[in-house]
């Protein structure tokens, strides 16, 4: 029996290019290991496409480089000094350079015991995570504050509008089809819902919030950044969270135009980026308070409905979350 993996084999503008399935062995296990078979992995093309181009600093890629982030899967085989996982449990497991694959092995510390595996605790962990760490830490979210969120049907979207409603937000979503505006409607946290496809953004901001954005969270970037920076509130926050724009034009716009403080310095307001791995040694406490709040039914899990089934599978699963057509968490069953 062998392992499917999809692995970068060179650097490349597309995942056709840069990707292949390969098969290797299943990993052996060390004493402190457990031997997990993937059964969900979650997609996230943005950042896989970053990484198979070349561009994330941070990761050596070796080819052929297995990748992919998060998955969950059963436990099959347990190291000797492995005592609180046993084969049979669920967990979930989030590292780059493990997930495109239908086995993995990895340390118990690592692997996140969870009740089941399912496409839900795959988006609570890590998308999850990164919602409510963000507005902690970075937007510094209050009772009261407004809040604008650009791809507010996507998976990070989704459970931001959700959390910033349970803090007494006023939660203004932006998504871009009537597919995605009654995901939101459903999720019953937006008190304004702007289709970006049927009104102008910043025509909308600025007739409906200007000044009063307290906190912009903004995954697109471009004219998505500009409306959110225009109209923020006095000591307003714009938080980064990525740069779907930028990364589709496969390289960043050039402008010319004043420095980002003459827009905001004297509102006292601030442009910040958020990034999960930053905040680490806070990642159970998300994901304790998340997986609490989904048990008891107050926080809802959109998965988005189109299945995609296998290692081959992950490529147009790739191409169709970087098309714009997801409602919810991508995910991929192997």
């Amino acid at each position: 029996m062998k392992n499917k993996q999809l692995a970068i084999h060179q650097f490349g503008d597309t995942i056709d290019v840069a990707t292949q399935v390969i098969e290797s062995e299943i990993p052996k296990i060390g004493t402190d290991e457990v031997l997990v078979r993937n059964q969900y992995v979650g997609i996230n093309a943005l950042y896989d496409r970053e990484l198979y181009r070349g561009n994330v600093p941070y990761i050596n890629v070796v080819f052929p480089y297995v990748y992919g982030v998060e998955a969950v899967g059963e436990v099959i085989a347990t190291g000797k000094n492995v005592s609180d996982l046993k084969i049979g449990d669920a967990v979930s497991t989030v590292k780059v350079g493990t997930a495109y694959q239908e086995y993995q092995s990895i340390p118990e510390k690592d692997a996140i015991s969870i009740p089941e595996a399912t496409p839900e605790y795959l988006t609570l962990n890590p998308t999850g995570v990164s919602a409510y760490l963000a507005l902690k830490n970075v937007a510094e979210l209050k009772p009261e504050d407004t809040i604008v969120v650009s791809a507010a049907a996507g998976g990070l979207g989704h459970i931001i509008v959700q959390l910033a409603k349970q803090k007494g937000c006023h939660v203004v979503g932006i998504c871009g089809n009537e597919e995605k505006v009654a995901l939101l409607n459903a999720l019953n946290s937006c008190d304004r819902i702007i289709n970006h496809r049927e009104e102008d953004i910043d025509t909308v901001l600025s007739s409906e919030f200007n000044g009063k954005v307290n906190v912009g969270f903004d995954s697109v970037g471009r004219h998505m950044f500009d409306a959110f920076l225009k109209n923020l509130a006095p000591l307003g926050r714009l938080v980064v969270s990525g740069l779907a724009t930028e990364i589709n034009e496969g390289e960043f716009e050039k402008i010319n135009a004043p420095r980002v403080y003459e827009s905001i310095y004297w509102k006292g307001a601030s442009v910040r980026c958020f990034m999960n791995h930053l905040y680490k040694d806070q990642h159970p406490e998300a994901r304790n308070f998340l997986f609490d709040q989904y048990q008891k039914g107050n926080l809802q899990v959109k998965v988005d409905p189109m299945k995609f089934k296998g290692i081959e599978a992950i490529v147009d699963a790739s191409k169709y979350l970087l098309a714009g057509r997801s409602c919810g968490k991508v995910v991929v069953a192997l």
